[in-house]
């Protein structure tokens, strides 16, 4: 594995997108012409299009212009992406230190994976449906077939998740409500009554009414969903969080709100707003902002993010940006169903930035990580040791 500063690895994007400076073009035939190291890093990094194929939503972040003329000119020649994989990891040892780029060039190299006793999966597409009257069941053989959600009311299940039949009721009365419950291992992707559509992750709960009334449309999350909101101006759509609610008016956003931790709500497109209990003020956001709502303090703030790194996760790709090793063994712990022991509590404070894609084996990410920092880790059973 090489390891670069996280400037050469910036500029290396640029220009192979066509969207670098001429001045950064020249402090980067500066840095090639250094070492013979660090051309052949730069070539490898040329070759075919390998960032590309690995890492598309990551280049769309900064170049989205750019990256069409990058498919124009060398993605026409490129190759099969699952004979070779470039795996790509950034780790900051300490929050402030100067971010590196490790990158893991070759897939056969199996350098740094920790030994196993059993083989550990990635998540897949599973959920336990709790229906109106108390019924559960397990969905996860996922042949289309229907399935009666309420009375009179159905619901198809296909290979892309759970959809329900359209509509608004024709007189008022109660709500019938169900909850859709993904356990850790787990992701799943539900289609509301009203064509609203929902990507839910490991860890996550949803209840929401088998069909919707004709006054609103309100949802209750805790854990991680990504909402494409279909616009109904007549009908306001709500997602209830515990100590806030986001009023949402048609729009395409991302909440996490796992149980215990801060409520994070980025906004991909359209428009959105944080209300808290007991106060009239709304806090509006506008695309590429994102709201954190300290549950501790119950303050609210508002910034400015590249959404795709919060987004991701329903492409695929996790990624990581000056996170703690303790962060990123919490989100793996939570996808791949594995608890997680520390022998050297030091390690937790790591940090480490990279994307990485999230149905590769857990060893393909754990040796990525040992090869950038030197932190090691055992897997028995399911339980993951960590150790400096």
């Amino acid at each position: 594995m090489e390891i670069f500063n996280e400037k050469i690895v910036r500029m290396i994007r640029l220009y192979l997108s066509g969207a670098i400076s001429e001045e950064e073009r020249q402090e980067l035939e500066r840095w090639i012409k250094e070492s013979e190291r660090n051309l052949r890093f730069f070539e490898e990094m040329k070759e075919e299009g390998r960032f590309a194929e690995e890492f598309p939503e990551f280049c769309r972040i900064d170049m989205e212009k750019g990256w069409r003329r990058f498919e124009q000119q060398i993605l026409p020649n490129r190759w099969s992406l699952w004979k070779q994989v470039l795996r790509y990891a950034a780790v900051i040892a300490v929050p402030v230190a100067i971010g590196l780029s490790a990158w893991l060039l070759n897939q056969g190299e199996k350098k740094g994976r920790p030994v196993v006793s059993e083989a550990i999966e990635p998540g897949q597409v599973k959920a336990m449906l709790v229906l109106p009257g108390g019924t559960t069941l397990a969905l996860k053989d996922m042949k289309q077939k229907e399935i009666e959600v309420g009375e009179g009311l159905k619901a198809t299940q296909t290979s892309a998740g759970l959809v329900y039949d359209t509509g608004i009721d024709g007189k008022e009365e109660k709500l019938q409500y169900s909850m859709l419950k993904i356990p850790r291992g787990g992701e799943f992707h539900l289609t509301l009554s009203d064509e609203t559509n929902i990507i839910l992750n490991s860890a996550t709960n949803l209840k929401y009414p088998v069909r919707f009334g004709r006054e609103e449309r309100r949802v209750y999350l805790e854990g991680e969903a990504y909402f494409e909101v279909k616009k109904d101006s007549t009908r306001p759509f709500c997602v209830e969080i515990e100590g806030m609610q986001v009023q949402v008016y048609g729009t395409s956003f991302n909440v996490n709100a796992r149980k215990g931790e801060d409520v994070q709500t980025v906004l991909v497109e359209g428009e959105v707003g944080i209300k808290l209990p007991n106060s009239t003020k709304e806090y509006m956001l506008s695309p590429g902002k994102l709201a954190h709502f300290d549950r501790g303090t119950g303050k609210v703030q508002i910034k400015s993010v590249n959404v795709q790194q919060y987004v991701a996760w329903t492409k695929g790709i996790f990624t990581f940006e000056e996170e703690s090793l303790e962060q990123i063994m919490n989100t793996l712990s939570l996808w791949y169903d594995v608890d997680v022991f520390y022998q050297t509590e030091s390690v937790k404070q790591l940090h480490f930035s990279g994307h990485l894609g999230r149905y590769k084996e857990i060893q393909d990410i754990l040796g990525a990580i040992t090869e950038a920092t030197g932190v090691k880790f055992t897997i028995k059973e399911r339980i993951i040791i960590v150790t400096k």
